[in-house]
């Protein structure tokens, strides 16, 4: 059975796994869910927990669920996306790679475009 300083460890080391892999610096993150570096400190480290409305705001800035920030499924939002897309892709004919492999390109551009304006 999880106590809650279980579920503050396992919720510290995704959302410093998440922050670091958005590249969103300890201060950035803690600015935007408006809280305290410290005290996004002792959450990464899993000596706190946090409210409902925090988890709330960290789920929105990190991109993923409770679910996956509480230990409850495997997997963030953006990883199980991959997954998806990878089932996808194995599902493809071989011909057909070419064309989607241009699909993603200009994908890739137009946000790449868009992002320097």
């Amino acid at each position: 059975m999880n106590t809650n300083k279980e579920i503050n460890i396992i919720l510290g080391g995704k959302v410093k796994s998440l922050r670091k892999s958005n590249k969103i610096t300890r201060e950035q993150l803690a600015e935007k869910i408006d809280v305290s570096t410290r005290f996004l400190a002792d959450v990464e480290t899993g000596k706190t927990g946090v409210s409902l409305s925090t988890l709330k705001k960290l789920c929105s800035v990190l991109g993923t669920t409770a679910d996956y920030l509480l230990g409850i499924s495997e997997y963030s939002d953006a990883q199980r996306q991959y997954i998806e897309i990878d089932n996808k892709i194995k599902n493809i004919a071989e011909e057909q790679l070419k064309n989607l492999n241009a699909i993603i390109d200009a994908f890739c551009n137009a946000i790449n475009n868009k992002n320097e304006q």
